[in-house]
């Protein structure tokens, strides 16, 4: 059974980390390795990164309204937007480790399994 006491903080926390993940873009972003890339890649990297913020917005919203009515995730497409979101955390966990940014590696990590825990237990 989904968890609103577990809930609630998986919202606020994932709208606290989108907050800190739209400023911490400007670590790499003004790194002259990340201003020298093509065109393209500069643009899609950017994008990207502000998206994956957006996307922690929605993911704190949905966290936040689940806690107030968790009955809601015994409907399967609710059950669908809370595995995306930790399939989500979980690869993207994956990708940091792979690619030896591991302190990102292990907070996604943690959320992921956070979030597993409060909206799919």
């Amino acid at each position: 059974m989904p968890s609103p006491t577990l809930l609630k903080p998986a919202g606020y926390g994932s709208l606290v980390f989108a907050i800190k993940h739209a400023l911490s873009g400007k670590e790499f972003q003004y790194l002259r390795e990340f201003q020298e890339l093509p065109n393209l890649a500069y643009t899609c990297s950017t994008v990207g990164w502000y998206q994956g913020s957006a996307y922690m917005v929605l993911t704190g919203l949905l966290n936040l309204h689940w806690s107030q009515n968790s009955k809601s995730l015994e409907e399967p497409l609710n059950r669908a937007m809370a595995a995306i979101i930790v399939l989500i955390a979980w690869a993207s966990s994956a990708w940091y480790f792979r690619r030896g940014v591991k302190g990102r590696g292990f907070l996604t990590a943690v959320a992921g399994v956070f979030q597993t825990y409060a909206a799919l237990h």
